[in-house]
């Protein structure tokens, strides 16, 4: 698969501020994407809100089941928001394309296979679906949950194809290693992100899984944007260098017909 050129796309402005009850909202709703349980001080600093401001937020959700409250006074997400969040996953096109293409690969490596997806917005990642293989050891992989880019084959992979503001950003962010909280090296993330836009894929050790080997290709929009990846996660002890080719042409396979669903020739 041939490395895609940088992308034209100019950097993603930061979200017009607003103070509409609406916004604050949507807001609290997309906290419990990240954490199940917040304390409601913890909740209005991480909003940057006031305390009553959030009390009052969060009291407009529960009677519709959005937020529930614990004995404890903690909030958590109400039945509502699950019953909405699992509707919508199931019925995410981007996975339902996904899931044979992963179980595929899954099948011919019996290995952990991955989808990754981009959310160009926040300059992060999620995992979005996984397929597990045979094997007893395996990787028991977070979905749904931000990660930076800047770690692992699955982060690094779509950084290398955004477009230098977003890049800098991100580097500007300098987020610790999510395996052992090592700091970045900036310069050597810059030549990882050289050597990726040149073959097309990435590979890493031991960054994101302990232990492990990563190996990422990336996948494209309708419009040749960089949309996710597919990946492997291989333990280092059944990961033979030697296969390293042929594991990379099923990833490349994979997303090439991934990019051919998504529209892009």
């Amino acid at each position: 698969m041939k490395a895609a050129p940088h992308s034209s796309r100019q950097a993603a402005p930061p979200p017009a501020s607003d103070s509409g009850t609406v916004h604050r909202v949507l807001r609290i709703l997309g906290c419990f994407a990240e954490k199940d349980r917040w304390g409601l001080n913890e909740l209005a600093r991480a909003l940057n809100l006031p305390r009553a401001s959030t009390h009052r937020l969060l009291n407009l959700c529960r009677p519709l089941n959005f937020v529930d409250q614990d004995e404890d006074g903690s909030y958590r997400p109400g039945l509502e928001l699950y019953r909405l969040a699992g509707r919508l996953s199931m019925d995410m096109p981007i996975t339902r394309i996904a899931g044979p293409i992963l179980e595929e690969v899954r099948d011919r490596t019996d290995e952990t296979t991955i989808l990754t997806l981009l959310v160009r917005s926040e300059l992060k990642m999620f995992f979005a679906l996984t397929a597990s293989p045979s094997h007893p050891m395996r990787y028991t992989i977070r979905t749904n949950v931000l990660e930076p880019l800047n770690w692992g084959a699955t982060g690094r992979v779509l950084l290398a194809y955004l477009t230098p503001e977003e890049i800098e950003e991100t580097i500007q962010r300098a987020s610790p290693s999510p395996l052992d909280k090592r700091p970045l090296d900036e310069a050597e993330l810059r030549q990882s992100l050289e050597e990726i836009r040149v073959a097309g894929y990435a590979v890493t050790h031991a960054q994101r899984t302990p232990n492990a080997v990563g190996l990422a290709v990336p996948f494209f929009d309708a419009r040749g944007e960089v949309r996710g990846n597919v990946a492997l996660t291989v333990p280092e002890f059944r990961f033979e260098p030697g296969k390293q080719e042929e594991l990379l042409a099923l990833l490349r396979h994979a997303a090439a017909d991934l990019t051919r669903k998504m529209g892009w020739a």
